[in-house]
């Protein structure tokens, strides 16, 4: 097995996953080769089932379309791996989050070991680390943002942030207005407004709406939204702000201690 440059990473669900997926094939096959030149360690899950299997990507054969992977040194977990309907395949290089998902695996059988070959994934999940970071703000500081009504409508819809990363928000949501913050929505000329900080003008896509297990302030409904075209000012001025909190929030554990 080749040797690990960077520890790998678990599994995660991400709300907003669409938002770093590559889908060019040259893309793909430039993050999996260097995943394979660096020798980056791969956390797998086989599923169905969810078994870990950890493993290494060997190569990447871009006419053939496909990547070789290594096995396991259990035999039971080599067929679980052959019969398995995908491997959900999570790493890290250059700490950047690596996930990808392997069908139809074929066992090779080799002197040194056991691998398996697999059609190149379609895409590749691509996140950088401050992506990942989200600042939750329930509690804490109070996040507005202000959504634009809609044709014919009177006031903005203001709702409160629930968390606030590099990549989107979190907002809480009124029954009433649910129609508004439907999965795919865009939502053009939104105002966020930070504490001690100028308004900051956002465009944003709804990824999703759910039901919150705990209401805020009669708000029942949870909206997850990603930034759309996001300048680059707005989002240095977005990450000052989420590090300014943090390190806050840190200085008054630490002398709680």
């Amino acid at each position: 097995m080749p040797a690990a440059h960077e520890p790998p990473v678990a599994p995660r669900d991400l709300e907003d996953a669409d938002r770093y997926l590559l889908r060019d094939p040259r893309e793909v096959l430039r993050v999996l080769q260097a995943l394979a030149d660096a020798g980056a360690l791969i956390s797998a899950s086989i599923l169905p089932g969810g078994l870990p299997c950890p493993t290494a990507l060997l190569g990447v054969d871009p006419e053939a379309g496909t990547v070789l992977i290594d096995g396991n040194r259990q035999e039971a977990v080599n067929q679980r791996m052959a019969a398995a309907e995908q491997l959900l395949c999570v790493s890290q290089l250059e700490r950047v989050r690596i996930e990808f998902r392997l069908r139809g695996l074929s066992r090779i059988d080799a002197e040194d070991g056991v691998a398996f070959a697999a059609p190149m994934p379609e895409s590749v999940l691509k996140l950088q680390r401050r992506e990942l970071y989200r600042l939750a703000l329930v509690p804490g500081p109070v996040v507005i943002l202000a959504v634009p009504p809609a044709e014919g409508e009177g006031e903005p819809i203001q709702a409160r942030v629930l968390d606030l990363s590099g990549g989107g928000l979190a907002l809480s949501v009124r029954d009433e207005d649910e129609r508004r913050f439907q999965a795919r929505t865009v939502l053009e000329d939104c105002v966020l407004r930070l504490p001690d900080t100028e308004p900051l003008q956002l465009r944003l896509e709804v990824a999703h709406l759910s039901r919150q297990p705990q209401p805020l302030a009669g708000a029942t409904l949870r909206a997850g939204c990603r930034f759309l075209d996001l300048p680059g000012h707005v989002e240095k001025q977005l990450l000052q702000y989420i590090f300014r909190v943090e390190r806050q929030r840190n200085a008054r554990e630490r002398r709680a201690v």
